[in-house]
């Protein structure tokens, strides 16, 4: 059974998230900064699993026998894993927006 650690990935993001905020609150960075930074991890982890899963899928259809494919397998998993959480920021940064279009 793989050990995708999905807690270490979730404890890291949380860390770093809350150093920004307070990077934010000190004054140290803007808030767009802040947000600029945390887009691009989104991008970046949407990139990684994204690309990945590509050519997981290409090699599984193609029948290509790729030697490293536990290896991308696992860091298409931890990239996903990143991507979602990273998303849920991005969410709750959303959701004033998010709930006017529900409202209409």
């Amino acid at each position: 059974m793989q050990n995708y650690q999905t807690f270490p990935i979730l404890l890291i993001l949380l860390i770093v998230y809350f150093i920004s905020i307070l990077l934010v609150k000190s004054k140290k960075i803007t808030l767009l900064t802040q947000r600029r930074f945390w887009n691009i991890v989104l991008l970046v982890t949407f990139l990684v699993s994204g690309i990945l899963g590509l050519v997981l899928a290409i090699s599984i259809d193609q029948k290509i026998n790729l030697s490293w494919y536990l290896q991308f397998l696992r860091l298409h998993v931890k990239f996903g894993i990143a991507m979602s959480l990273v998303s849920i920021f991005h969410l709750i940064w959303h959701l004033p927006y998010y709930k006017t279009i529900l409202k209409k």
